[in-house]
């Protein structure tokens, strides 16, 4: 079996460039996950001297740096699952106890079986725990759920393998002997050869799911607020928009602007607008209790989407945020930054478009705006309309004055009564 071995170092050799390409990530247990890989290439390596070697110096070496290797996988999954990483000294103290019961059963009491027991068995107790850390801190990341799977099953595949290992052994029926059938020994060591290439196979998927789930959140989310960007925002909106449609319901979409944003800029420097941002995307989400979804669409202006809601539940979640962002002011460097708000709220019906609701909450937030700011406006509601009469007379009567002036010489500027 020395071809399977040599397999295996080989595969084991080529992933750890691969392992180590990884530690700019950032992804957490990297360190851990290189240094077992280079473990576990160096205990495949000694299996091939086996024929070579003397008995003890393959149980020994083979089994320690085995076991090694199962540690620092464990303290990577820790890390990785965000649980408390093993201490130095648990990991110091077991591989130091290992090899003095090794080095014992080698010259105090020579056992070969004794040696291939303990060191099996350890493997595959450390195996069973990188298992049951896995089942226990399942992480949330759906996009990596299929490479987490992989390696809990193959963690307990090595556990299993080293847990026959030691039984086989311990029994005096060792299923690797010649007396056993010649393919299941065959089976049985390839499996043994192949596991351990197989299990860091796994936990490469798993770093690079991590990788790519990570760099698709920074591209969809807003690196200041957590919001989700602008184009995420418009593809989730057109999504839940299609959906809606479909079910023949409405779609609430909302406008939102931080009034006065500039003074706030102007009083508390940049910081304290980046301070007052995040802090309004927190009370917002909070408000929202996962109704809906939050996007910012640039600057101080954000949007809201959410589905299967009619007019006066959308206004009285808008009327909530108006409140909630009024009510809890935040705080940069001891500093105390009083916010409000204006809404424009827009209902995408089934048989409209998506952009006509947009062009819409547009008018409505100008309405809030232009009422007085630190309030809601529903576009096609009666005061918004009303306002929107006014300013239309108004604009048209600005304009015959302009014409006006224009036509009996230079414009003049108006009196506070005109």
């Amino acid at each position: 079996m020395s071809f399977l071995s040599a397999i295996a170092v080989i595969s084991l050799v080529v992933m750890f460039p691969v392992l180590l390409s990884l530690r700019t990530t950032g992804v957490p247990g990297i360190a851990r996950f290189c240094a077992a890989c280079a473990l576990a290439a160096l205990a495949a390596s000694v299996s091939l001297a086996a024929s070579v070697a003397p008995a003890w110096f393959h149980t020994v070496g083979g089994a320690t740096l085995t076991v090694a290797a199962c540690l620092l996988t464990l303290k990577g999954f820790r890390e990785f699952l965000g649980r408390p990483p093993l201490g130095i000294w648990p990991v110091a103290i077991t591989l130091a106890g290992l090899t003095m019961v090794l080095l014992f059963f080698s010259y105090a009491v020579e056992s070969l079986a004794a040696r291939v027991s303990v060191g099996a068995g350890f493997s595959s107790l450390i195996c069973l725990l990188i298992g049951a850390s896995i089942v226990r801190h399942w992480p949330k990341e759906r996009a990596i759920a299929p490479y987490m799977l992989f390696c809990c099953v193959t963690a307990f595949a090595v556990a299993t393998l080293h847990a026959l290992r030691a039984a086989t052994v311990t029994t005096g029926f060792d299923a690797f002997g010649s007396a056993a059938e010649p393919l299941w020994t065959t089976a049985i060591l390839a499996a043994r050869a192949l596991v351990m290439p197989l299990f860091f196979l796994g936990i490469i998927l798993m770093l690079h799911g991590w990788v790519i789930a990570n760099l698709r959140h920074m591209i969809a989310h807003d690196d200041l607020t957590g919001a989700l960007s602008r184009r995420a925002f418009m593809t989730e909106l057109e999504r839940i928009f299609s959906a809606e449609k479909a079910s023949g319901r409405q779609t609430a979409f909302m406008l939102l602007d931080l009034d006065r944003f500039k003074q706030i800029n102007d009083l508390h420097g940049h910081a304290g607008g980046d301070v007052a941002l995040a802090h309004f995307t927190r009370t917002v989400r909070e408000t929202l209790a996962g109704r809906g979804i939050l996007g910012r669409l640039g600057g101080e202006e954000f949007g809201i989407a959410m589905r299967g809601i009619g007019r006066l539940e959308a206004a009285e979640i808008a009327e909530a945020i108006c409140t909630a962002v009024r009510t809890t002011p935040a705080s940069a460097k001891g500093t105390s930054i009083a916010m409000t708000v204006s809404i424009g709220i827009a209902m995408a019906d089934p048989g409209g478009s998506l952009a006509e609701a947009m062009v819409q909450a547009d008018v409505a937030l100008y309405e809030a705006k232009a009422m007085g700011r630190d309030r809601l406006s529903i576009a096609g509601s009666l005061h918004a309309a009303s306002a929107a009469s006014a300013r239309a007379l108004a604009g048209a009567a600005a304009q015959m004055r302009a014409a006006t002036a224009g036509a009996i010489g230079p414009a003049r500027p108006l009196s506070s009564t005109g």
